[in-house]
């Protein structure tokens, strides 16, 4: 199977998962090529059309040389000298993550905003053809934007593409990839982990015979919150049909908290999967090209912080924090059971425990 990519909201976790973890090629679709090349006639003729125009690491210097304007034939050398060498070490990315970090770097492109070739797009689309991916160090990132990590992908594209041209090594290594892929990446497995927890929760819950009074499906009005209302929802159909006696008092406080918590863990993973679906499509350029309309024939490019993601290491976070929740409410809920173990008294437990 193959992911053909039209525009920037071709891009998100379905495609994500399809590539990243599935294994899936992409090709870009005519329609993105077409608009590629119509934004790198434009650009080209933007700098033409205005001597006195500045567009960082273009027709400037970039990090500290930003300052000092080239000539034409300074423009060219740069454009041929991609960025190479990154200092970042240590145990690298997953591959399926390198593989999303592809993909969201086609985010700055399909649509013309990064002003590069269509040839240099295809080459990095052509990563994904199933051939071992560059490695991407976990340790020692950091700075302004994701340049070290993304430096370690130039070589095996510079070589794909048959070199680099005007702006495009400022291309290679700006805009926030990594950190669409990371967030996209984690929500996908949360997706999976959070059912797990209900299954094992509830298999918990089962067998202490916990009163099932805690998960009714009543509640969810009351509480007033879509997230716990879907936990409520999960652990009542886990529980339906378990045992007909249960014990008649009030399981203890770990069980009875677990529409809360886990609905808190929903909550996370829903806002781990907006910021991917929305990271995944943004344009996080440095300089960003704005293709041509009516006012600015020939385009406009300007100088932003967007490589400069704010919604994923929250996202991150409080996926963290969810974790740490469940797995403290699994530890209590593991002590009572040994407790009840270790003090002989099953009366309130299933069978299960009978048979170890």
């Amino acid at each position: 199977m193959t992911v053909v990519l039209n525009k920037r909201t071709d891009i998100n976790l379905e495609s994500f998962l399809r590539v990243s973890w599935q294994g899936e090629r992409v090709r870009l679709g005519a329609k993105a090529l077409e608009r590629i090349a119509e934004c790198r006639r434009s650009f080209l003729a933007l700098l033409e059309s205005d001597p006195e125009l500045v567009v960082y690491g273009t027709t400037s210097g970039g990090g500290e040389r930003a300052r000092f304007r080239l000539t034409r034939e300074e423009m060219d050398e740069q454009g041929r000298r991609p960025h190479r060498g990154s200092s970042s070490w240590g145990q690298p990315l997953p591959d399926r993550v390198v593989r999303g970090i592809v993909l969201a770097r086609l985010a700055n492109w399909i649509e013309g905003h990064g002003a590069v070739r269509p040839e240099l797009a295809e080459a990095v689309a052509s990563l994904l053809d199933g051939e071992p991916l560059p490695e991407i160090p976990v340790r020692g990132n950091g700075g302004s934007g994701e340049v070290l990590a993304l430096g370690h992908l130039v070589d095996a594209i510079v070589a794909r593409a048959d070199g680099t041209e005007l702006k495009e090594p400022m291309e290679l290594i700006n805009g926030s990839p990594c950190a669409a892929a990371l967030v996209a990446d984690a929500a996908l497995a949360a997706r999976r982990r959070l059912a797990l927890a209900h299954e094992v929760f509830a298999l918990s819950a089962e067998t202490i015979l916990a009163p099932l009074e805690a998960y009714s499906p009543p509640l969810a009005e009351l509480w007033g919150d879509e997230h716990e209302a879907a936990a409520l929802g999960a652990l009542w159909r886990n529980l339906r049909g378990g045992a007909a006696d249960r014990r008649p008092y009030q399981a203890p406080v770990s069980y009875r908290i677990l529409p809360r918590v886990l609905g808190q863990a929903h909550r996370a993973v829903a806002g781990a999967e907006v910021a991917a679906d929305v990271s995944l499509a943004s344009v996080s350029d440095n300089p960003v090209y704005v293709p041509p309309d009516d006012e600015h024939p020939f385009g406009q490019s300007f100088s932003t912080g967007g490589y400069h993601n704010a919604m994923a290491y929250p996202a991150l976070d409080n996926l963290a924090a969810a974790w740490a929740d469940l797995c403290q409410l699994a530890e209590r809920q593991t002590e009572r059971l040994l407790a009840t173990i270790e003090t002989g008294d099953y009366s309130v437990m299933s069978g299960f425990y009978m048979v170890m």
